[in-house]
């Protein structure tokens, strides 16, 4: 396999000073790190333009000879691609061409591997931009194809049932024309959450912005009430935030949105769970409505899928002849006005 470093230098000694700056600059050969055509330019006493004119004209001219000479790594890249249906993320591009070649002696091997690609011209390079991170791709045909699975998905996630798509991963029957669903990883407006669910980063599921979003998450794949210590516990567990969520902090949100419902002391449920806000006496009231006369037993049943109390207290709620009355067959409804 090819020498890496030993390739890069002796291309370099055909190279003017200037054109070594360039080219070890834009592609961070000497520190890893990638400078941009102002930072060149200003190093240079040249305008960026000039810059960007000497990079285009300098590897225009190596083109060939790279292309020829490091025909193996290469050739082996484009063959990678092929493997996995012609397009790849860039930094998992390069990850997997390193265990390919098994090179771990080589300094800033990743900034090198890109620089000898986009010279050879082979494999393709897309740039990241507003709406992709950089991925690689073996032809137009194989860019084509990834460009319209993106828009195919796109519409399958908007209008969709996100709570389906997370729930059954039902984007993945759109992906078993790929090997892998690795293409999801290179458009900016898709995310992946710590849960590993997939869909739109506009979503609060998937990418939650904020306290309330955090603890909405938390709950939904817990599908069970917490208490709010623990909602926080868990926000800073998973690492959803980058500052640690604070317990009050935590609490005070859900109090104020309506997703949340108060089900017992300081434990909090999801609304869209089936957990309705309200007193025990609305609660109740609720329940009567819609399943007519119950048993006092069965009011306490169904009231605790609704909140964490104490027999007691429901029953106690449920004595209230102002808004309840005991029937003759003793089982309960509510009192009309």
């Amino acid at each position: 396999m090819l020498n890496i470093d030993q390739f890069i230098n002796e291309l370099f000694e055909g190279f003017t000073p200037k054109q070594r700056k360039v080219l070890a600059g834009r592609f961070g050969l000497k520190n890893g790190k990638r400078a941009t055509l102002q930072e060149i330019g200003d190093e240079l006493g040249i305008t960026r333009e000039r810059v960007r004119q000497i990079e285009e004209q300098t590897i225009g001219k190596i083109r060939e000879s790279v292309r020829e000479d490091a025909k193996e790594l290469v050739n082996l890249a484009v063959k990678y691609l092929e493997s996995v249906d012609g397009v790849h993320r860039d930094d998992d591009f390069v990850k997997e061409i390193k265990k390919t070649i098994a090179d771990t002696q080589t300094k800033y091997i990743d900034q090198k591997l890109r620089f000898i690609f986009v010279t050879a011209g082979a494999p393709l390079y897309h740039k990241e931009d507003d709406n992709f991170h950089a991925f690689w791709y073996v032809n137009d045909a194989a860019k084509k194809r990834f460009l319209d699975f993106t828009k195919q998905i796109t519409q399958f996630f908007k209008n969709g049932d996100k709570n389906q798509i997370i729930r059954e991963k039902t984007y993945l029957p759109l992906c078993k024309e790929f090997s892998s669903t690795h293409f999801l990883s290179i458009p900016k407006h898709f995310g992946v959450n710590v849960f590993g669910d997939v869909g739109l980063r506009e979503w609060a599921e998937i990418e939650p912005k904020t306290i309330r979003d955090r603890a909405y998450l938390v709950l939904k794949k817990h599908g069970q009430p917490l208490h709010f210590e623990n909602v926080a516990k868990f926000i800073n567990e998973y690492g959803l935030d980058k500052k640690r969520a604070h317990v009050q902090t935590v609490h005070n949100e859900l109090i104020k949105d309506t997703r949340f419902v108060l089900v017992g002391r300081g434990m909090y449920g999801l609304k869209e769970h089936g957990f309705e806000p309200g007193t025990v006496r609305e609660v109740i009231v609720s329940l009567l409505k819609k399943k007519g006369p119950l048993s006092s037993n069965e009011v306490v049943t169904l009231v605790n899928k609704q909140r964490f109390l104490k027999e007691n207290t429901i029953l106690l709620s449920l004595q209230n002849r102002k808004h309840f009355k005991r029937l003759d067959d003793g089982k309960y409804h509510i009192k009309e006005a």
